[in-house]
């Protein structure tokens, strides 16, 4: 009996494909929590974010740079919010050890005021901010670290039984969306304990062989419906900001490949295969590129010459969706929780209401948004940093009520006079100027007030 001999073609590679278009699901662009769907990665079981696919995450980056309202209005935010360092709200001056660590935070030299707005970013980009904490001891000298690490090459792990998430793991395998790693791929990457103050000191760390210890702090934008990652605040502006850059496309399609014509020239007449393959060829030419709008395409037909015709076309249509584009613009700067004014966009008519209005504006938005995102990033994260640098570092930090600076111009908020609540030095270095430093610098404004007034007074008596 002949053995049968079979043969099989050996698997093709996989090429890695890189895409910029954006493809949401209309009846569900925005997965919900499946609450209990796991994968692996290194034998351990992490949580996609969101979805199985677990490229959300990419989508809403590349809806953010592709929509430049969006965008916009969260790198205005960050800066913001970020404000101008630290300081004691008591009015103390922070020790010269620890300005000098907020100065330089990491190996990437990397300051405590860009920490801040790295992590503002992150969270209205993707609503979730892995935070690594370092500490070690080198040559009888103690340091911390503090790294702001991209989400995207991070996941939380599977909850406990009490569906508490105890760790998180890194890999550079999540920015692939891949399913299996290498034997490189595992051991590069990295699964570290989620700080929390309630638990033991020594499950919040982890220790590898050179006595370096590791913990991360996860900053999530919590959102109901979602019980383990974070939302960014304008996540219900998604498909507008997809509107946006399509609209954007949609025009851009039309200049790159102009087949909008004006008129149809039918020549009816007997034509041959290579007359009519270069009449195409022309008509190609003729509409496609840039200064070449509005353009006559001529055609052939078998029929008679003497029934040819002209044909004319409407070409105004809706490319530039002004109206829908401003609208999307709207919806997407409510859902920031912001205001045109501060992310750039200001119209003839918000310029023609005054300066008062302007400052109304910033006013309300520095109490509804600004300080309180300052506030949480206070309590979820630096408060949690000051107190690991302050034990492991011996520093006295407890005696300071730190805060985040802000970097609004107080001089013109509020319809209050702050003229005795301000010094000349705070009103000189919100308008931007140098510190005057001396002891005029350190005098409030209502004491400037009232000398230069008794002063005029008395010149008046002499007279």
């Amino acid at each position: 009996m002949a053995k049968q001999q079979t043969t099989s073609k050996p698997a093709a590679k996989k090429s890695t494909k890189v895409s910029n278009e954006i493809r949401l699901d209309a009846k569900n662009p925005i997965p919900f929590d499946g609450g209990r769907a796991f994968s692996f990665v290194n034998n351990t079981e992490y949580l996609p974010f969101l979805d199985g696919k677990d490229d959300f995450g990419q989508q809403l980056l590349e809806c953010r740079i592709l929509s430049a309202t969006h965008n916009r209005c969260v790198v205005s935010k960050a800066n913001y919010c970020a404000g101008d360092g630290f300081m004691d709200t008591d009015g103390n001056e922070l020790p010269t050890e620890l300005t000098d660590w907020l100065a330089s935070m990491n190996m990437k030299n990397e300051a405590a005021t860009e920490l801040t707005r790295r992590m503002l970013e992150d969270i209205f980009t993707w609503g979730n901010v892995p935070i690594e904490i370092v500490r070690f001891k080198s040559a009888g000298k103690k340091y911390v670290y503090v790294y702001v690490h991209n989400f995207l090459e991070w996941r939380l792990g599977k909850p406990d039984e009490d569906d508490i998430v105890q760790y998180a793991i890194q890999s550079k395998l999540f920015l692939r969306n891949q399913r299996s790693l290498t034997p490189d791929e595992i051991s590069r990457s990295k699964k570290l304990p989620l700080y929390n103050p309630r638990k033991n000191k020594k499950d919040n760390w982890y220790q590898d062989d050179k006595g370096v210890e590791r913990t991360l702090i996860w900053l999530k934008n919590s959102v109901s419906g979602f019980s383990q990652y974070g939302l960014p605040s304008a996540i219900a502006s998604m498909i507008y900001q997809l509107l946006e850059y399509k609209g954007a496309r949609y025009n851009l399609d039309n200049f790159d490949n102009n087949m909008v014509v004006s008129a149809l020239l039918a020549i009816k007449g007997n034509i041959s295969q290579t007359e009519a393959d270069r009449i195409g060829k022309k008509a190609i030419q003729t509409h496609t590129g840039d200064g070449k709008r509005g353009r006559v395409m001529v055609v052939a037909s078998e029929e008679g010459i003497e029934g040819s015709d002209l044909h004319t076309f409407d070409t105004q249509k809706e490319g530039s969706f002004k109206d829908s584009d401003d609208k999307w613009m709207q919806k997407i700067i409510l859902a920031n929780e912001w205001d045109a004014v501060l992310a750039g966009i200001q119209s003839a008519s918000t310029m023609g209401k005054g300066s008062g209005f302007l400052t109304k504006i910033i006013e309300h938005i520095n109490r509804t948004v600004i300080l309180p995102a300052q506030k949480k990033l206070m309590t979820t994260v630096w408060s949690h940093i000051f107190t690991i640098a302050g034990e492991w570092m011996d520093w006295d930090l407890k005696k300071f009520n730190l805060a985040i600076k802000s970097n609004i111009d107080i001089s013109g908020l509020t319809d209050v006079d702050i003229t005795p609540a301000v010094t000349v030095d705070e009103v000189r270095e919100a308008k931007g100027l140098p510190r005057d430093g001396g002891e005029r610098g350190k005098k409030y404004l209502g004491e400037l007030k009232v000398n230069q007034q008794q002063k005029k007074g008395g010149d008046n008596v002499q007279d």
